[in-house]
């Protein structure tokens, strides 16, 4: 099979996420575990009829990259009980989408724990069979049967399901199909750990404890600071900055991630999913109305039936704008950069006994040196990514346009942008301005990029030729300010369209 062909090609193609298993018709895929801790598919040839569903579903297979037609409506939101905020791992937008659902006698899909405190993908019909699915989950969660579960609940209610990029591009992919009825939810993902290494630390918790709850991202010192917190039955609770404990330190290391985390297909533009959730990162600078320590969510709406549950979530929320979010969040565009001690790590865990003290090693010797290294990869990754995002929507908008004015007080700004959001909401928009020394400043209303251009008709037609600027709208009150820039205008050979800002 294909799949088979795949994964002894490259095991970070496959992302585990388990639509083969739950397609196969003779039951004849397990998932099973490497020596890292992390499950791949296993075919029993002597089940398959080789009818090659599973390379059918595999979303790794049949991946082809995707624009959207426009970029994402974003916004920062906040659920107004702070009581489900209080439980939430950011603004509590889940929680409220989710309530949204089992008011309406459905049912909910999403990572929570099992007996053991091991992360299980599970329903919730109840809202105390909720609060299990609430908050991050830093583990890849085992799916099971439950797109074989959603698939089944679809014939007769409402779905949510609430998973990773790739779990759900594995539910879409196992479906064959989209359905009214299913609201799929996914999370800007740093990447998923190793289920086993998780699986020994809390085990070794659990050993002469018992474990009452586990919050992989606790508020108790204000949203700011998360801290992994695990409440016992017989002894106060443990509490430890998320950085410095043990699994959660070597998480966000990128020690004990998954293969195909480093290379993840499924971030933004290819998402597949009806919203993204994600923590606000930053927020306090570009929106400080909806900054408080206790929480704030990213909410990123891919489709129409997503703004329509998101907006009758009863949240709090503002606008923001595409670059602010992705500046701060760069997994919502970009794989994980694993650290390269990796390898050793995972030869290490298998190896030691004690293998809490073997994590914390990580920790104690963190090299400074691997730590800018993996910081300076996500930056050039990052501008490579949205540089790519911005270049693709500016090549196939139908129109984008460059609107050259005096400069302009903030009320007369405030209407030029609001003329042009809702008269031409699709189109790129440029906003070009002569400074008082002579100097043009151009703003991207689409990106929010800012750059300064010398008042040279070469320079202007390279501008346009590489933004794609298709047309020209000029405020008559340019011709007096900048005769270089007029001269352009008349003989670029763009459509020019002369307006009076004062008449407007």
């Amino acid at each position: 099979m294909k799949i088979e062909e795949m994964i002894s090609a490259n095991r970070a193609d496959c992302t585990g996420c388990e639509a083969c298993a739950n397609a196969c018709p003779q039951n004849a895929i397990a998932m099973r575990r490497d020596a890292e801790g992390f499950a791949y598919p296993e075919i029993d040839h002597a089940l398959c009829k080789e009818c090659g569903r599973c390379d059918d579903v595999c979303p790794t297979l049949n991946f082809v990259k995707k624009y959207p037609k426009t970029l994402p409506k974003i916004f920062a939101a906040i659920n107004p009980d702070n009581k489900v905020r209080r439980h939430s791992s950011s603004g509590g937008v889940f929680g409220a989408l989710s309530e949204l659902i089992l008011k309406d006698g459905g049912v909910i899909f999403g990572a929570g724990f099992d007996k053991d405190f091991h992360v299980v993908h599970k329903s919730a019909r109840t809202l105390e069979e909720l609060d299990n699915l609430r908050g991050s989950k830093y583990v890849q969660s085992q799916i099971g049967d439950v797109y074989r579960q959603v698939k089944d609940a679809l014939k007769s209610t409402r779905v949510l399901f609430s998973g990773t990029p790739c779990q759900c591009a594995g539910l879409k992919s196992f479906l064959g199909k989209d359905y009214d009825n299913l609201l799929t939810v996914d999370v800007i993902c740093q990447g998923v750990p190793s289920p086993a290494v998780w699986e020994y630390y809390i085990d070794m918790f659990s050993y002469a404890h018992e474990i009452k709850g586990v919050n992989f991202a606790s508020k108790r010192f204000g949203w700011k600071f998360a801290h992994m917190e695990i409440d016992f039955a017989d002894r106060e609770s443990y509490l430890c900055p998320i950085h410095q404990d043990a699994y959660g330190g070597t998480y966000l290391c990128g020690l004990n991630g998954r293969p195909s985390c480093t290379a993840c297909k499924f971030k933004f533009p290819s998402v597949q999913s009806d919203l993204t959730l994600g923590d606000a990162l930053g927020v306090q600078d570009y929106a400080p109305d909806m900054f408080d320590e206790r929480g704030t969510s990213i909410v990123l709406i891919h489709t129409p039936k997503g703004k329509d549950f998101f907006d009758r979530a009863g949240l709090r929320t503002q606008a923001v704008d595409f670059l602010n979010v992705v500046t701060r969040n760069p997994r919502l565009t970009t794989s994980t950069i694993a650290d390269n001690r990796r390898k050793v790590f995972f030869i290490e865990f298998v190896k030691y006994t004690n293998r809490i003290a073997n994590m914390k090693k990580y920790l104690e010797k963190d090299d400074v040196n691997i730590r800018q290294q993996i910081s300076d990869k996500t930056q050039r990754a990052l501008i490579q990514s949205y540089e790519e995002i911005f270049d693709y929507y500016r090549k196939n908008a139908e129109r984008n346009i460059l609107v050259v004015t005096p400069p302009l007080d903030d009320k007369a700004q405030e209407f030029l942008d609001g003329y042009f959001e809702k008269n031409l909401p699709d189109c790129g928009v440029y906003f070009m301005q002569l400074e008082g020394d002579g100097q043009l400043v151009c703003k991207e209303k689409m990106s929010t990029l800012t750059f300064e251009l010398d008042e040279d008709p070469d320079m202007l037609t390279e501008f346009a030729k590489q933004f794609h600027v298709t047309e020209i709208f000029a405020e008559n009150k340019v011709k007096y300010e900048s005769p270089t820039l007029v001269k352009w205008i008349n003989h670029c050979g763009l459509p020019a369209n002369i307006f009076s800002l004062s008449a407007s």
